[in-house]
């Protein structure tokens, strides 16, 4: 066990700057729909049942996200969002799903 740090190192994700991200993801006026910020950071989906599983956001704005799986699974229609690094915390309803990708709607 002691080959693993040495092999992989111990860095700790870097945390976006919330400056940053409101400067992206601020809407543009002639826009139908807000700019969505592109990330590629690690989330965790848990379902109603508490089965946990972790994906990658691809982008986000205010009020979604989409969400890539290493697998193929079929969501439930409500599922808990943990995505600390970009900020998102709560319960999302699933939009759409099409093979390994989803798109959450975030609830208020």
């Amino acid at each position: 066990m002691s080959l693993l740090p040495r092999l992989f190192g111990s860095k700790k994700p870097a945390l976006i700057e919330s400056a940053r991200v409101d400067h992206v993801a601020a809407s543009v006026p002639d826009s139908a729909r807000p700019v969505r910020v592109q990330v590629y950071r690690e989330a965790y989906v848990t379902y109603e049942s508490g089965y946990r599983r972790k994906g990658v956001v691809m982008d986000f704005t205010d009020t979604g996200l989409r969400i890539r799986f290493p697998t193929n699974e079929l969501l439930p229609p409500v599922v808990s969002v943990n995505a600390r690094s970009v900020g998102i915390e709560g319960d999302a309803d699933v939009v759409w799903q099409k093979n390994t990708e989803a798109g959450l709607r975030l609830r208020k």
